[in-house]
């Protein structure tokens, strides 16, 4: 292929219409074409083209339902057809540069940690970019973070190899799932430099992407007041008592949270973010992974 705008603009147009997927069918992905999406994730870009990262394919069912539950029971990780966990991995530099009487202190360093942060993603985001042109349907899944310890026996994860995220791709099956709105271009994108963000032009846009969407407030117990702790808590994060208590006396008059509160207050709850975070943490010490350089 000739690499030019007119040949790449039908592949970028493809690329536009990407979306997460969360159905899958009971479809095997064949060998040749998840050898060659591999093939192109490893070909990513790399800091110093280290490559300190590994990717382990699983396809076993059995071994795909553990994954599942360590990534809190979301069963698409279960239904698709193979599960790619991107490991940052240490392991082998380890065992190289004491071969090479090289040092190495890319284990504990936040600067090494970053750059290979970016290199696993650099990898996967080229991975899902390769199946998603392939007609192959993909979803993130972040919540692998903090499970080393419970997927450590399982997927013989050694010292120094910590998994960073899931990537579970499969043949999309078709539920009728909307794809989601996204933010506005000139809300993403700035020109030399960061603008002077207008208030009203700001909130508009946000409208817009979360047009229609909140959750309704459970009319029932323990759901109901299950939620509404836990938003009381996430709110109290960054608002008064007195704050809080009225924003909690609004949604149950509503009967609903918004999206917002619902994404940051429930879903990615505030009053529990910096505690799973310190949670992660304690959790690659447990694979020797202790960043404090």
């Amino acid at each position: 292929m000739q690499r030019d705008y007119i040949n790449a603009k039908p592949v970028l147009d493809a690329m536009l219409e990407r979306n997460s997927v969360r159905t899958f069918l009971d479809k095997p992905i064949p060998d040749e074409v998840l050898d060659h999406i591999l093939d192109v994730s490893i070909q990513a870009a790399s800091g110093g083209c280290l490559q300190a990262y590994s990717i382990i394919v699983i396809k076993d069912n059995e071994r795909k339902k553990k994954l599942c539950e360590a990534c809190g029971g979301q069963k698409f990780v279960e239904t698709a057809a193979v599960d790619l966990v991107y490991c940052l991995d240490w392991h082998k530099y380890d065992i190289y540069n004491k071969m090479k009487k090289a040092p190495l202190v890319a284990h504990r360093a936040f600067s090494h940690f970053i750059i290979t942060a970016q290199d696993i993603m650099c990898a996967a985001q080229s991975a899902e970019t390769a199946a998603h042109l392939c007609g192959i349907g993909s979803c993130y899944v972040g919540s692998i973070l903090g499970k080393a310890d419970q997927m450590k026996e399982e997927l013989n994860l050694p010292k120094y190899v910590y998994p960073m995220t899931v990537l579970s791709l499969g043949y999309q099956k078709n539920d009728g799932t909307p794809r989601r709105r996204h933010m506005s271009r000139d809300m993403m994108i700035f020109d030399e430099k960061y603008p002077e963000l207008d208030e009203n032009s700001l909130y508009e846009a946000f409208e817009e992407k979360l047009q229609g969407m909140r959750m309704p407030l459970p009319s029932k117990d323990p759901a109901r007041s299950r939620m509404l702790d836990t938003m009381k808590k996430s709110l109290l994060t960054t608002y008064s008592e007195e704050e809080t208590e009225a924003i909690i006396a609004e949604i149950i008059e509503k009967g609903e949270f918004n999206e917002t509160q619902r994404r940051f207050g429930l879903h990615y709850a505030a009053c529990y973010m910096v505690q799973n975070g310190r949670g992660t943490i304690e959790d690659m010490k447990n694979c020797g992974i202790v960043i404090d350089d």
